[in-house]
């Protein structure tokens, strides 16, 4: 069980700095990336009574809250908890289509029973669909289920919290019991490095060197990949070739791969304008840097899984971060450019053959620092799926 509290000065501090958050720019707080100070606090004005609240849906990594209506105004905490049950589908429809708001509670979660104590505990039981095939305990979860659990958690938590009646929320399901406030999802007070490009890691291996050469020279590598060294930057070069070329995507230069590369030529975009542009190639995990009409570099990328999907479009960059706070997920993003509401571009540690993400661009290690340089503001992006 996880427990934390504050004391009513810091509860009180924390409220009028969300306040003044909301009322500053609501655009501010669906950003993906940002710090605790943007989106960890949103409202907390909210009473039993009004007509308002505030539902905590997500955009990309990063929460999207929404102002709601609700019918019965006596028992708001229950109806918004109820809203957000029913998601952005239901509760802001437009946004959903558009990919602006999106949610992490998977459908079918019903709320079973609500109440809120003198002390401001909201003790929320939830039916057994909210952990959809999770295990309760933590031990037994893999990273990319902890990752969901920890955010639906942080949904209902910011959800009820930004009642000025509730303190701490404690969520049950199908074995789940955590206690939790929000100073669980706080930005640490000591912001890591941001990870440093790890491509040589591997052996040297025969033939490593030309095939790096033929992958650099169509733009999938920079020439400081070309050491002989079949490491991970090599392998996520070659992913990215494969995918572009219609090939099995493995990472493994195998005859097929090597055979292709013969008669290969360096990606070129779709988007004719303008002078510098970044053009992801969803289905393909493909992204182009492209200056003057000509690719510089074709990076192997991750977008958002069929449930939490990456929008198609042309957006700009609005925002960079060299190491940014994920609130809702309770983690770090390096070398985070946003381009669309809470999705950005970011590095991740691995980056698989498929869709993976929660609708942003996942970047290898190695090429991270390159795109998050490249992708200056206004930088204009291009989705395509």
């Amino acid at each position: 069980m996880i427990s934390l509290r504050f004391p009513d000065s810091v509860r009180n501090r924390i409220r009028l700095a969300a306040l003044a958050v909301f009322a500053a720019s609501s655009f501010a707080l669906g950003a993906c990336g940002g710090s605790s100070d943007d989106t960890g606090d949103g409202g907390g004005t909210a009473a039993f009574g009004p007509e308002k609240v505030e539902l905590y849906f997500t955009a990309g990594e990063q929460f999207k809250p929404v102002r709601h209506e609700v019918e019965d105004s006596g028992s708001a905490p229950a109806e918004a908890t109820r809203a957000l049950l029913e998601g952005p589908e239901e509760i802001v429809p437009q946004q959903a289509e558009e990919g602006e708001a999106d949610t992490l509670i998977p459908k079918g979660t019903k709320l079973e029973d609500l109440k809120v104590d003198g002390s401001g505990e909201a003790v929320v039981d939830l039916s057994e669909e909210f952990l959809s095939g999770i295990p309760p305990q933590s031990s037994k979860q893999t990273r990319a289920e902890k990752e969901k659990v920890t955010a639906r958690l942080a949904q209902v938590t910011y959800t009820l919290t930004s009642f000025e009646q509730v303190d701490t929320v404690k969520v049950r399901s199908g074995g789940l019991t955590v206690q939790q406030d929000r100073g669980d999802f706080s930005k640490p007070p000591t912001v890591p490095k941001a990870p440093k490009v790890r491509g040589g890691v591997g052996a040297s291996v025969k033939g490593a060197r030309s095939l790096q050469e033929k992958l650099a020279n169509l733009g999938y590598l920079p020439r400081s990949g070309v050491d002989g060294v079949a490491g991970y930057q090599t392998e996520q070069a070659v992913m990215a070739f494969q995918s572009w070329e219609g090939l099995a995507r493995d990472g493994d230069a195998g005859p097929a791969t090597r055979a292709a590369l013969e008669t290969a030529k360096r990606p070129r975009p779709k988007a004719k304008n303008p002078r510098r542009f970044m053009e992801v190639h969803l289905a393909k995990g493909v992204l182009l840097l492209v200056k003057d009409g000509r690719t510089v570099r074709a990076v192997h990328v991750s977008g958002g899984a069929p449930a939490t999907y990456t929008p198609t479009g042309r957006y700009p960059v609005f925002r960079k971060e060299l190491m940014s706070w994920s609130v809702p997920f309770s983690a770090w993003l390096p070398y985070a450019s946003y381009f669309n509401n809470g999705i950005a571009f970011h590095e991740y540690p691995d980056v698989p053959p498929y869709p993976a993400s929660h609708g942003c661009v996942r970047v290898p290690t190695p090429d991270a620092q390159r795109v998050y340089e490249f992708a200056r503001m206004n930088t204009v992006v291009v989705v395509r799926s």
